[in-house]
């Protein structure tokens, strides 16, 4: 299995974070909240592999100060690395909440696999 959070699997402008969360479907559970929707067929970015989730993280300033927020993001980062692989072909971004300082990686990392079970579920619809 291919570790790896390359940045043609990240959603990086802002534009791109606002539609989804307009456009798209959400849901929340726990330390986390998501807004996704489908991806398109063909990759919108040269280097981008089809069928490949891409995933935007955000922490804002009521999660905490700038170590804990970038303490959240390393967590997050790392879940979204190892679970990458079993997301469906989505844009997904997720929203850290307060509660979120004090989860573990492994926490993160059950919560991407309940939430991929939940965007397959979504798409079908």
């Amino acid at each position: 299995m291919e570790l790896g959070f390359p940045k043609s699997a990240r959603l990086l402008r802002r534009a791109e974070f606002l539609a989804i969360q307009h456009k798209g479907k959400g849901f929340s559970e726990g330390p986390l909240a998501a807004s996704w929707s489908l991806r398109e067929a063909e990759p919108t970015r040269p280097g981008m592999r089809p069928g490949l989730a891409r995933v935007g993280l955000t922490v804002s300033s009521k999660v905490g100060g700038a170590a804990v927020r970038n303490l959240v993001k390393r967590r997050l980062r790392e879940a979204v690395r190892h679970e990458l692989s079993t997301l469906p072909a989505v844009d997904l971004v997720i929203v850290a909440r307060a509660s979120s300082v004090n989860v573990r990686v492994a926490d993160f990392r059950a919560w991407l696999r309940r939430a991929a079970e939940r965007m397959v579920k979504g798409a079908g619809r």
